[in-house]
């Protein structure tokens, strides 16, 4: 088989274009993509850390943090103190940061369009079926060791 048709591979180019087309959205709103994942994890989940979000973003707990303060002096979030933990802060999109949000959500969504145009609902839903069900194997799998020297892809 042709390596460009194993699925790791067809995935790996659909991610990338996808994160090429985000990352212009990303930069028209003169953010960068990790601070348009922050914003939109805190959207959808108001009692985040810095710590969760760095865990849902797969980046560094330091990276993250500073990923924050950009969003924080840029007004698109605040730092609120936890009503149980001194030591963990709440953080809050502010109208900025849900408006930067919204417009960079409605672009997604053309995005999103335009890639899946040749699919039925029926086969969108399976998709998504079958790509929860890839996540969960490889997050319960052993996979996350580095793979042995001459190790090939599978399909």
């Amino acid at each position: 088989m042709n390596p460009r048709d194993y699925l790791t591979c067809l995935m790996s180019q659909l991610t990338h274009a996808m994160e090429h087309e985000m990352t212009s959205t990303a930069i028209e709103l003169n953010l960068t993509l990790l601070q348009l994942a922050a914003l939109a994890e805190l959207n959808h989940d108001g009692t985040l850390s810095t710590a969760d979000l760095a865990r849902l973003t797969f980046v560094t707990p330091q990276n993250m943090s500073l990923t924050v303060s950009k969003l924080e002096s840029g007004g698109f979030l605040l730092r609120k103190a936890h009503p149980t933990n001194a030591r963990v802060k709440r953080l809050l999109l502010t109208s900025a940061g849900l408006k930067v949000l919204r417009k960079a959500v409605a672009r997604a969504v053309i995005i999103e369009r335009q890639m899946f145009s040749g699919l039925s609902s029926k086969e969108k839903n399976d998709l998504r079926t079958h790509l929860r069900q890839c996540l969960r194997g490889i997050s319960h799998s052993g996979l996350k060791k580095t793979p042995k020297r001459g190790a090939g892809l599978g399909n």
